[in-house]
């Protein structure tokens, strides 16, 4: 899902001078190939994929807060909050809106007949709405977003930054501060 934004996260990173110099210490990375894992098998069994997605979900949050030092990560974290609220409140499927969806080059069956592992369709009678897949991105990915995804996609982004040896701070940057670290 974020390959592009990962792509354009590693350009921007070295237009701004940055080289991987020393990977930051995440604490408990394991959790998070445990997470990537679980969603696989999400698409490989998809009768019980909400279970699997949900399960994932529990594990990022545990990486997440073993790693919340990291300011990057506090955004990933709001981002993962949103979308778990409307998965868990939703059957363990994002529901997604067919009309935004239909501007995709994607076949939109198994998530009508209500076989796809990870999405479900928006109906009235969905829990959070507001908080699902509605917002329509054409990119080099185009895709239907959530909010959720968009500050787990500025996470990413910032992350990024912080693995060139270039981080920002959003908070520095309210207050004016230089940002980037002394190499």
């Amino acid at each position: 899902m974020l390959l592009d934004v990962i792509g354009l996260s590693f350009v921007v990173a070295l237009l701004r001078g940055g080289r991987i110099k020393e990977f930051p210490k995440f604490h408990k990375l394991s959790l998070l190939f445990i997470s990537i894992a679980l969603q696989a098998f999400s698409a490989l069994y998809p009768p019980a994929g909400g279970i699997f997605v949900s399960i994932s979900y529990a594990f990022i949050l545990a990486f997440l807060m073993f790693n919340r030092q990291f300011e990057d990560m506090r955004i990933f974290m709001m981002g993962w909050f949103l979308n778990a609220l409307a998965i868990w409140t939703n059957n363990g499927r994002m529901p997604i809106d067919l009309e935004q969806a239909k501007k995709l080059p994607y076949d939109l069956t198994p998530v009508i007949n209500g076989t796809n592992f990870k999405h479900s369709v928006l109906t009235e009678s969905t829990n959070l709405p507001f908080l699902t897949d509605v917002i329509y991105m054409p990119s080099i990915i185009p895709r239907v977003i959530s909010i959720g995804d968009i500050f787990i996609m500025l996470g990413a982004f910032l992350l990024v930054q912080r693995l060139m040896n270039k981080p920002i701070s959003l908070l520095q940057l309210r207050e004016g501060k230089n940002y980037a670290t002394k190499s």
